[in-house]
């Protein structure tokens, strides 16, 4: 028979245990961090379904990439609202 492929939330599953070592050895604020990153790949799963990529991880970086580029877009437009608004105080 072929080669079984498992689905990609078992796949992300067994990457995020295979890096069960290195979350242990951070500290807790970075543990939460870590825990983060793997929630941020868990959110983009259908989208990690469908990429194909021989490499799993490929695919969960991405996502976390997404996820990150995100995050610093949102506060760079709240960065510039509150610019706008400090600017309009000013003489």
């Amino acid at each position: 028979m072929g080669r079984t492929v498992l689905p990609f939330t078992q796949e992300l599953y067994r990457e995020e245990e295979s890096w069960r070592g290195f979350r242990r050895a951070l500290r807790l604020e970075d543990r939460e961090l870590f825990d983060a990153l793997f929630a941020a790949a868990r959110y983009h799963t259908a989208a990690c379904t469908c990429a194909g990529r021989p490499i799993p991880f490929d695919a969960i970086l991405m996502s976390i990439l997404i996820e990150e580029r995100r995050s610093a877009r949102e506060l760079s437009r709240r960065l510039g609202e509150l610019e706008r608004r400090l600017a309009s105080m000013l003489p």
